[in-house]
């Protein structure tokens, strides 16, 4: 999904990665840069590269609650990321993991983000590396309305992935089997972006659509800056629903500190 109005021309580090990637990152990641002739920095192209066999939920539920997975890294190993999803459609309760890892797949920050009560009030707690709370901020929405603005706009539900590729920019260019025997749709954006602080490039953003169920397996960029197109950064992505346990959406075990922007919540 596009988060070019998220961060277009900030560097993707800290507060603003956290609250970035929590915004955008509903189905696909690759695509943090934009379609058509749109330039962003190099560190708003945020990928990753895993195995081709990555689950894709049909659409028949086995639970009520809609669950995704995306991973992704750069190629150069630069940039490495987990984020997991979680989505009630009948009470629209919100919960996104962000799990940052480093060069040597060490993690460095586990952050849960919640968006609760009729979409009204924001909890973000930091964990340690087994999951444990540390600490934990909330925000109400009539103290900044602001942070809650970029997710109004967006349909979070399963049928708003999907819906992201069915946009005029994407290009067909064939089909391919996954390793499961599965058929994969292939689809192109073209764009410009830069890939370091200076450097421009022409840029193909692939995403490989299960054929069945419509949403993305996998999701590879590619850059241009010497003349020949080059991997730049991969994703993959998981779909799939699962039981409500009473637990998925509730901040327990840690004091909520009442913040009053979003800028605040998001600060380690």
């Amino acid at each position: 999904m596009k988060l070019l109005e998220a961060v277009k021309n900030k560097k993707i580090t800290g507060t603003i990665l956290a609250s970035a990637l929590v915004i955008g990152s509903f189905g696909t990641i690759t695509a943090f840069a934009a379609n058509g002739s749109d330039v962003i920095p190099k560190n708003t192209v945020i990928t990753a590269k895993a195995p081709l066999d990555s689950s894709v939920a049909s659409d028949i539920p086995q639970g009520t609650i809609e669950y995704s997975k995306d991973t992704y890294s750069r190629t150069d190993g630069s940039q490495d990321f987990t984020m997991e999803h979680w989505y009630d459609p009948q009470t629209k309760d919100f919960r996104s993991d962000l799990m940052e890892y480093s060069s040597d797949h060490q993690l460095i920050r586990y952050q849960s983000t919640y968006y609760l009560n009729g979409f009204n009030e924001l909890v973000v707690i930091q964990r340690d590396k087994d999951g444990n709370p540390l600490s934990a901020k909330t925000l109400k929405r009539s103290d900044d309305p602001s942070a809650f603005e970029k997710l109004d706009q967006k349909n979070l539900a399963f049928s708003g992935v999907k819906d992201n590729y069915k946009a005029s920019y994407w290009i067909s260019i064939g089909t391919e089997q996954a390793a499961d025997g599965n058929t994969l749709n292939k689809v192109m954006d073209s764009y410009q972006s830069y890939i370091n602080d200076d450097t421009q490039a022409n840029m193909q953003y692939v995403a490989y659509l299960d054929q069945e169920s419509g949403f993305p397996v996998k999701e590879e960029l590619y850059e241009d800056s010497t003349g020949t197109f080059k991997l730049f950064s991969s994703d993959t992505n998981e779909y799939k629903y699962v039981a409500n346990d009473g637990t998925i959406f509730h901040a327990d075990g840690v004091t909520l500190t009442p913040v009053k922007t979003g800028a605040e919540a998001f600060t380690e």
